[in-house]
């Protein structure tokens, strides 16, 4: 009785070669594609909470002191700011929302009343900008141009309603 021998020719071995070497780099496609849009994907979440972050702060703090006259622009030492004030117990309250040093500002103060020689570093710092320009559109509505930290524009208008 005659044993046959199998023959192991080149071509099958290049065969399973080949077809691991395909797998292998479409495996590695995939795993870059899928880092891409996960890195994509982070950056858009990011970029949209800093800007809903800002959207909801400023829109909030214009609500609680939208009375008639309350809400104004002008300025803080210099700097361009978003001014409201209140009346509490018969004395005049001013909220300055201002750009210093790369983020948004609060100083809540009596109006009259002496703040220092540095009034601008003695607000709140409450969320990072890179720049900010507040202005009365008309008399009932307020615009708000923002440049957020990763450099994207954007733009808020608020609707006064005590006008």
């Amino acid at each position: 009785m005659q044993v046959k021998q199998e023959r192991n020719h080149i071509v099958d071995v290049l065969f399973v070669l080949a077809l691991f070497v395909v797998f292998t780099l479409s495996a590695l496609v995939l795993v870059i594609l899928g880092a891409n849009v996960y890195r994509q994907t982070v950056s858009y979440m990011d970029e949209n909470y800093e800007a809903r972050t800002a959207y909801s702060y400023l829109t909030e703090k214009v609500r609680q002191n939208d009375i008639y006259g309350s809400v104004s622009v002008g300025e803080l030492e210099g700097t361009r700011a978003l001014i409201l004030t209140r009346e509490i117990n018969d004395a005049t309250y001013a909220t300055y929302l201002y750009l210093h040093q790369g983020s948004l500002r609060e100083l809540f103060i009596r109006q009259g009343s002496d703040i220092g020689s540095d009034p601008l570093s003695a607000g709140r710092a409450i969320l990072p900008l890179r720049d900010w320009e507040p202005e009365m559109a008309d008399e009932r509505l307020l615009r708000i141009d923002l440049t957020l930290e990763n450099g994207a524009h954007k733009q808020l208008f608020i609707s006064l309603h005590s006008y």
